[in-house]
Formats: structure tokens, sequence, C-alpha cells
């Protein structure tokens, strides 16, 4: 029963991140037809962002203690 509950958490996180993962790229693309952005500048925005992350707690990580 907890395997379910488990796969059946797993599966709306997987929908959730789809849904995220749409709505993210949407908006790029967007910001990119108006030439706010292009992919290039959006690519390196996340780069840094990405490694600018690994030297802060991850929220994730404070609440799993």
């Amino acid at each position: 029963m907890l395997q379910k509950r488990n796969r059946d958490k797993t599966k709306e996180l997987a929908e959730e991140i789809d849904l995220h993962d749409d709505m993210i790229t949407s908006l790029v693309e967007l910001l990119e037809q108006k030439g706010i952005l292009t992919q290039n500048e959006w690519e390196a925005k996340v780069r840094g962002r990405t490694r600018e992350g690994k030297r802060l707690i991850s929220f994730r990580r404070l609440n799993s203690d």
C-alpha cells in the first residue's frame, strides 16, 4: 500500500514538473519572439543560476533533516 502511495506521489510530482516545464518553455519562446531574450541568453542565465545554487543550501535538504 505504501508503494502505491509513493508511486502516486511520484506521478503527481512528475506531472507538476511537466506543467512547469511547459510554462517556462512557453514564456521563453514568447520572450524570444518579442526580441526581449535569446535562447543563448536564457541558457547562460540558467547556467549561472545553477552554479550559484551549488553554493547554497537546498530547501529540500533543510526539510529532510
